[in-house]
């Protein structure tokens, strides 16, 4: 995720004003590093996602309705593909169903790809994974802009409180990209 230094997230419902050359590139070697993408269906309509750049790269879409545009560039080639519920409407692309009425994300998290798995926001997909004690790390971009306004944050609802700590930090261009792990309290 990203951040302003006043705690914003977006501008006008976007993230990408944020961001710049180093923070794109920040965003490309995580995906890189990825074996899938997880995001929600609000995020993907609003940051228009296509075709990822990573060839065989897969793009999960967290969505309870699957009320979108299957014809879009992102499910047409192939990459799209649907995490929802066992009891929500069929789709014509590839899914991932787990948890009735809510989406049970240990369950979906297990039938996904080995490797990391990257999570882009936004800010409910990011509280409900909080709130399901899923998320291992957090990439956190401070943007060196002010926003001004009072709008969502980082995680947008309340949760158990859990505790990390700083794996690493870079700066470039005026942005600092923060790495937190997870302490487990086994």
């Amino acid at each position: 995720m990203i951040t302003t230094l006043d705690g914003a997230i977006d501008v006008n419902g976007r993230s990408q004003p944020l961001g710049g050359p180093a923070d794109q590139k920040r965003l490309i070697g995580l995906r890189a590093e990825s074996s899938v993408v997880v995001v929600g269906a609000g995020t993907m309509r609003t940051e228009n996602y296509g075709v990822p750049s990573k060839p065989g790269l897969r793009i999960g879409v967290v969505t309870l309705s699957c009320n979108l545009d299957f014809s879009a560039p992102l499910f047409a080639s192939g990459s799209g593909f649907i995490i929802t519920t066992t009891d929500a409407p069929d789709v014509p692309v590839d899914s991932i169903r787990a948890g009735v009425g809510r989406i049970d994300f240990a369950e979906v998290i297990a039938q996904l790809p080995e490797g990391m798995i990257h999570v882009e926001g936004g800010p409910q997909l990011n509280a409900v994974l909080f709130d399901a004690d899923v998320v291992d790390a957090i990439n956190l971009t401070w943007s060196p802009r002010l926003t001004g306004s009072r709008g969502p944050s980082l995680s947008a609802a309340p949760h158990v409180m859990q505790r990390f700590t700083l794996a690493s930090v870079k700066t470039e261009e005026e942005f600092v990209f923060a790495r937190y792990e997870r302490i487990n309290n086994a």
